[in-house]
């Protein structure tokens, strides 16, 4: 029997948008497209996610990566604009609210930098009231799809992973899910996932 659903974030209830901002702060589009790849696709975007380093030395090294004209822009992005690149969608709050008056217990287990969670947590995210328990890679200093992170959340909780469920949009993490006993559903759109969770809420 399913008792816990655990949320990934990013993809599944936010979208994360810089290129958007970028487009808000009146950027032409070519130079939009250019600091996208070496923001949000960038590899080093990982690092602000788990959380090690310091995040000023993180946005530095993405942005001397960069053409020198864009790097005052990117820049600003950084120190003034990343938290508007996040916005919840319109379906979260009712879809967790929905599961949580059924009694499941609601977790979030997502990729994030501690210091950006914590900005949304306290104003943007519209499912706060739901949500029974985290787990953060920012603040865990590990990152999905690392084995070490699930386990984290299920031991933070007493989880018994038989009776979860996570739901991701990345493959490699819902693999890495299933790898530590839980199951795990991969959100590809919201019609979708709610099919396969119905249908595995109803199994039981």
């Amino acid at each position: 029997m399913i008792k816990n659903i655990i949320f990934d974030i990013g993809g599944v209830l936010v979208s994360f948008e810089p290129d958007r901002v970028f487009r808000e702060m009146g950027l032409p589009e070519e130079e939009v497209q250019i600091l996208y790849q070496h923001t949000a696709k960038s590899p080093y975007w990982k690092e602000l996610d788990r959380g090690v380093l310091p995040k000023e030395e993180v946005f530095q090294t993405m942005v001397n990566t960069m053409p020198q004209a864009y790097r005052k822009d990117a820049m600003e992005f950084f120190t003034k604009r990343i938290p508007e690149a996040v916005t919840s969608f319109d379906y979260s709050a009712d879809w967790l609210k929905g599961l949580k008056e059924r009694g499941y217990n609601i977790y979030l287990l997502t990729n994030y930098p501690e210091w950006l969670f914590e900005t949304h947590w306290k104003k943007g995210f519209t499912f706060v009231p739901y949500v029974d328990g985290k787990v953060v890679s920012g603040k865990v200093k590990l990152i999905k799809p690392d084995h070490a992170i699930y386990e984290t959340i299920i031991k933070k909780y007493s989880l018994n992973p038989a009776e979860s469920v996570f739901i991701d949009d990345v493959k490699e993490n819902v693999q890495a899910a299933k790898e530590t006993g839980l199951n795990a559903i991969q959100f590809t759109n919201i019609n979708d996932v709610k099919n396969q969770l119905e249908k595995l809420l109803a199994s039981d």
